[in-house]
């Protein structure tokens, strides 16, 4: 005999589908790319990078968070160019990465110094890169506070229609024993 498990409250339901997941909720947070941001803190925080880390770094400073600058020509201009650079030390880690696969794959014999080297070289690129992310995000950044333009913008009055997050059919206890179904698919 299989035991019965309690009745979910309706509240409960309710609450799991307001707050739960990873989902972004608002239009707010989907305009400010907060996972974006979120995936950027993390990589730069890891200790070392690989070739699809700095790869995806590169993706996500020419993804969402960039729509919100508040930029004039010259200032975009700057900015791209700020960007080309991040790119071309990017490039060049690259580079090395080919180079450290071929001697891994014995294709070029080295000596123990210069193995020392590469890896020296390594650590203080793929710092250097970290280096300049950070400037061209603060460079990027600091512009949502010139005039607060961006904010202004964001709090003007916005309306969004989401019908994804549908919640599961909940039974509310009344008089009359009715259900109210709250989303779902049909």
């Amino acid at each position: 005999m299989q035991q019965q498990q309690p009745a979910k409250s309706y509240e409960s339901q309710l609450s799991r589908g307001l707050y739960g997941g990873t989902v972004e909720k608002t239009f707010v947070d989907k305009v400010l790319a907060k996972e974006e941001v979120n995936e950027i803190k993390q990589l730069m925080q890891k200790s070392t990078l690989t070739r699809e880390d700095l790869l995806k770094l590169l993706y996500l400073l020419a993804g969402n968070e960039i729509k919100l600058l508040n930029f004039g020509e010259f200032d975009r201009y700057l900015l791209g160019k700020f960007f080309a650079w991040v790119r071309d030390f990017v490039s060049c880690a690259e580079l090395l990465f080919d180079y450290k696969d071929r001697v891994e794959r014995k294709e070029v014999k080295i000596s123990k110094l210069a193995r020392a080297a590469l890896k020296n070289s390594e650590t203080m690129l793929l710092h250097d890169i970290k280096f300049v992310i950070d400037i061209y995000c603060y460079l990027g950044r600091s512009t949502l506070s010139l005039g607060a333009v961006s904010f202004d913008t964001l709090t003007s009055q916005r309306f969004e229609y989401a019908y994804s997050n549908a919640l599961p059919v909940a039974t509310v206890p009344d008089n009359k024993g009715f259900q109210i179904k709250l989303g779902g698919k049909k």
